[in-house]
């Protein structure tokens, strides 16, 4: 009796102990998404039903199910976006191979559009600096060439009136209107000289920011 009451004993702490280890087994089996990149190190945000972030590599082990936007951020790599879906009752992974930054596509974009370029190769304060200096150098240059179309207007008003007068008018009326023709000659050709300047000023702008970003695009390095 002893003998069997013993057996029965042995016998259920053998079954407690293999239950034990089945549990064990199964927690230990990796659950939710791993997600890698490479190189390593980027900002992962997945976006769905719930929103969680992560370091490359990243195993998120949140209750998440369905279709996820997955974004991956990294300084001197451009910005990669996909979708997964994931499948709360299997192992899901996603590894993906980041591009780099070029300097050429630096330049392509400062040359459309002043200090883009600076703000691709995450220099944003020169992008807007050089930015602020081509809207200020185009404002002006707005400016310069609308009075110059104004002085220019008045000079050719002016000149046909002369002209006119030289064949239907007295010699009292040249004399009179002479200065005033000089002075909208000398405006005229005073307002073509300013609007040549801000147009040289607004070319150098573009030219240095357009040489900025293709000269001074950061030649990063993988850190370890």
């Amino acid at each position: 009796m002893r003998h069997n009451t013993l057996k029965g004993i042995l016998t259920l702490m053998a079954l407690i102990l293999l239950t034990c280890a089945a549990a064990s087994a199964q927690n230990q089996t990796p659950q939710g998404i791993l997600i890698q990149s490479s190189p390593q190190g980027a900002l992962v945000t997945l976006k769905g039903g719930v929103t969680v972030s992560g370091v490359t590599p990243a195993r998120f082990q949140q209750l998440m199910v369905g279709t996820y936007q997955v974004e991956f951020l990294k300084d001197g790599y451009e910005k990669y976006t996909t979708r997964v879906n994931i499948d709360p009752r299997l192992q899901s992974q996603l590894s993906v191979d980041l591009s780099p930054k070029r300097r050429w596509k630096a330049a392509a974009r400062s040359l459309l559009i002043p200090g883009w370029g600076q703000r691709y190769s995450d220099k944003t304060t020169k992008g807007f600096a050089f930015s602020v200096l081509a809207l200020g150098a185009t404002t002006a240059f707005l400016i310069a060439d609308d009075n110059y179309s104004g002085k220019k207007d008045d000079y050719d008003r002016l000149l046909v009136q002369y002209d006119s007068l030289r064949y239907h008018g007295s010699l009292s009326d040249l004399r009179d209107l002479q200065p005033r023709l000089d002075q909208a000659q000398s405006d005229a050709y005073n307002a073509e000289t300013a609007r040549q300047i801000t147009l040289g000023g607004l070319i150098s702008i573009w030219a240095l920011n357009v040489l900025d970003a293709y000269l001074f695009f950061p030649d990063r390095r993988e850190s370890f």
